[in-house]
């Protein structure tokens, strides 16, 4: 009975997963009501606009920000712009706003951050009617020419009749921005409440004036103080290519499951599929937008989603082995490690809330999505995957454990091997070097570790104070122009183009068919860019605009990076710190935190040591690595603190430490392998913009993986060898 009830559970939970998976395609994939995909994988443009007193000084209060973004709320409407997203930062005066697929971002820009303050003066210069007195705005086709028809209110016809009225044969100017439009002679009084602009070169143009006068006139003059432009082809390429580097990882991740652990590497790839269901439908329900380094959080958590398999497998593994039945050893194996589960992935949510709240825009997705599968996967893994191998057990509770990874030899009498050893019993020291295909002894050579650790971190440290790092212009500030030309160029060309709009010592890099080329220079006004762009144009070559990127930033905006880069780091560490030392003890947080500094010293310094560029990505990388990697050392700790309680008198602290390493130096190797596919699938397909985040993720989890099993619990020997030992006077007394 309780066979059948299984086989029907388990057809039904399949089912139920092949019906989701069908059902889910069209809704998260659609283009209109699927999820949001961010400016990088769709084209547009990213401003933070700051609000700047006027020419008479007067402060800018939250009220002014207020109403400058529900104008500039009027204006992307009347655009006929789909989910633009614009936010006001009333304690830093500034207004942010992402556009995605937006054809024109020049135009669009300039419609934003225009003042658009309509004025008609007098001949003696004085202010006889505003933009508050507008009741409307249309673009038109003139007799000669394309034109703006302004209705007034009842109040500004009031106004309009009466100045008309008085200057009969006099020139009455229209002003936009106190910039003359024209200058009309009056001909008759004009009761009718009725004008028009004219002038205009075409409807489109006339169009856009006609919006700005809608929408109103900003209450303060707004600055580009950033403004990152992704061109729709490069947008559409970014995607592909993540998409790409996905089904690739995925594919990997799958094989590499289900050659290592089998049956149940079968039901961590369903629980795979399901894991990546329950992120993308939350992405969509929650309306977050999927950004690129979205996309590589996603990718990441897959391989952190597995690493959960990989602990409690190979905890399944263990119980097998110790000779306990197969039920038994897959509710021991769940049990026992769930609090090694919690507590690794707690850590690196930790990473994912600070990047969250001091993260630029892009990084926001990236910590968005990084937070939301660390918790799909713990529910996966310790819910969803746990109820099928319960099933599939109770269908045959007898089957061969070589399913499982394991193999049991009978001995001479017929009884299997693995039976010998009490369930209740640890496997001893000796038994744990036994089973090794190779080993040597970890932690009586740590003085080896720590030199070698110390060399890398004295070389780093002597990159970073002789070569420093090479900064991107999301930290000093400046412009970022990546250009497609339609033929090889040179730079010199570029240069000369450059020297001629007045940009002295500009940083020029062709790729390597000198038909793209990489452009930095100090950061530029909106008319000054324009014209560099045309200089570009008519001196170098055609480019495509549709591929252009662009970066600006300015050096408030390259402070505050720098400034929130240290403090996430030192939040993320206090954070871990506190939680290690409340969930095992100071001892173990210290010896954490301290490699922690040895991983992001030595992925800092090699960026150094090669000089390769660091962008605000890389921030997200740093503190990834400070979850990830504290993830693995919490892992072998949590093994430590389940074998110190069984420490006898004369035992010694050392053999403990190196047993635990040991006997979690299969899962590291196993796991490290998982989020290594991940990473080189992000770094070799998917595209340029997050080569150096997964660059400097593929060094940090290295690293990760060397201070985890090499450093950190060695560390924790030599704390606890300074301190009172608890069990007996030989806690650091190393067997021979």
């Amino acid at each position: 009975m309780m066979k059948r009830g299984s086989i029907l559970k388990l057809t039904a939970a399949l089912l139920l997963i092949v019906i989701a998976v069908v059902f889910s395609i069209q809704p998260l994939t659609d283009s209109e009501r699927g999820i949001s995909l961010g400016l990088d994988l769709r084209g547009g443009v990213h401003l933070v606009l700051q609000a700047e007193p006027g020419p008479d000084g007067a402060a800018i209060t939250a009220d002014d920000v207020e109403k400058a973004k529900s104008i500039i709320e009027k204006r992307v409407n009347e655009m006929g712009l789909s989910e633009p997203v614009i936010q006001a930062d009333l304690d830093k005066k500034r207004i942010i706003v992402d556009l995605a697929g937006v054809q024109d971002p020049d135009k669009a820009v300039e419609a934003l951050k225009t003042t658009a303050k309509l004025t008609f003066k007098d001949p003696q210069g004085n202010v006889v009617i505003e933009g508050g007195d507008l009741k409307d705005a249309r673009a038109g086709q003139g007799e000669r020419s394309y034109v703006v028809h302004l209705t007034f209110s009842p109040e500004g016809a009031k106004k309009f009749a009466d100045v008309t009225s008085r200057n009969i044969g006099q020139n009455i100017g229209i002003y936009l921005d106190d910039q003359l439009l024209q200058n009309p002679q009056v001909q008759a009084a004009i009761t009718n409440g009725q004008a028009e602009i004219t002038g205009y070169a075409s409807l489109e143009e006339a169009a856009q004036y006609a919006v700005l006068l809608r929408s109103g006139a900003l209450p303060v003059s707004l600055s580009i103080e950033e403004k990152r432009t992704v061109g729709a082809s490069l947008g559409v390429d970014s995607l592909n290519k993540s998409i790409n580097a996905g089904i690739v990882a995925l594919v990997f991740i799958l094989l590499f499951m289900l050659v290592l652990y089998r049956l149940p590497g079968l039901v961590a790839n369903i629980s795979l599929i399901v894991f990546t269901l329950i992120v993308l439908w939350a992405l969509k329900g929650f309306g977050a937008v999927l950004t690129l380094p979205g996309i590589a959080g996603i990718l990441l958590s897959i391989g952190m989603a597995v690493d959960l398999n990989i602990i409690i497998y190979e905890r399944i593994k263990e119980e097998l082995r110790l000779g306990k039945s197969l039920r038994a050893s897959v509710e021991a194996g769940f049990s026992r490690a769930f609090l090694t589960v919690f507590d690794s992935n707690i850590t690196t949510l930790f990473a994912a809330a600070t990047l969250f709240f001091l993260g630029t825009s892009s990084i926001k997705g990236f910590a968005i999505t990084l937070g939301i599968g660390i918790f799909a996967s713990l529910f996966t893994a310790i819910t969803f995957t746990r109820m099928l191998l319960r099933w599939i057990v109770g269908i045959n509770p007898r089957m061969n454990t070589a399913w499982f990874g394991v193999k049991r030899e009978n001995d001479a009498s017929g009884k299997k091997t693995g039976e010998a050893t009490p369930a209740t019993q640890a496997a001893t020291y000796e038994d744990v070097k036994a089973s090794m295909p190779f080993y040597f002894n970890v932690v009586k050579r740590r003085y080896i570790w720590f030199a070698l650790s110390l060399i890398m971190i004295a070389v780093s440290l002597g990159s970073l104070f002789t070569q420093k790092l090479n900064l991107g212009v999301d930290f000093t500030g400046g412009t970022m122009l990546d250009m497609k030309f339609s033929q090889q160029v040179t730079q010199e060309k570029i240069t000369q183009a450059m020297e001629s709009v007045g940009l002295e010592g500009p940083v020029v890099q062709l790729s390597d068919n000198d038909t793209s080329a990489l452009i930095r220079t100090s950061a530029l006004e909106e008319d000054k860019r324009n014209e560099l762009l045309t200089a570009l144009q008519t001196q170098v070559g055609d480019f495509d605009k549709e591929s252009l990127k662009e970066d600006k930033v300015g050096p408030a905006i390259g402070q505050e990076l720098t400034e929130n880069a240290f403090l996430s780091l030192a939040i993320a560490a206090v954070l871990m710190l506190v939680y290690i030392g409340f969930r095992f003890q100071f001892a173990y947080a210290v010896s954490g935190i301290l490699a922690l500094v040895h991983d992001v010293i030595i992925t800092v310094g090699i960026f150094s040591l090669f000089q390769w560029e660091i962008d605000a990505t890389f921030v997200a990388a740093i503190l990834t690595i400070f979850g990830y990697s504290i993830n693995d050392t919490v892992v072998i700790f949590d093994r430590i603190r389940e074998n110190e309680p069984r420490l006898k008198r004369g035992d010694s602290y050392e053999d403990m430490v190196d047993k635990s390493v040991w006997q979690m130096m299969g899962r590291s190797i196993k796991t490290v392998l998982t989020v290594l596919i991940s990473l080189l699938a992000i770094y070799i397909l998917g595209g340029e913009s997050t080569q150096g985040f997964a660059l400097a993720m593929l060094i940090g989890v290295i690293a990760g993986a060397y201070s985890s099993v090499f450093n950190a619990s060695q560390i924790l020997v030599e704390i606890k060898k300074r301190m009172k030992p608890k069990r007996g006077g030989k806690a650091a007394r190393t067997k021979a």
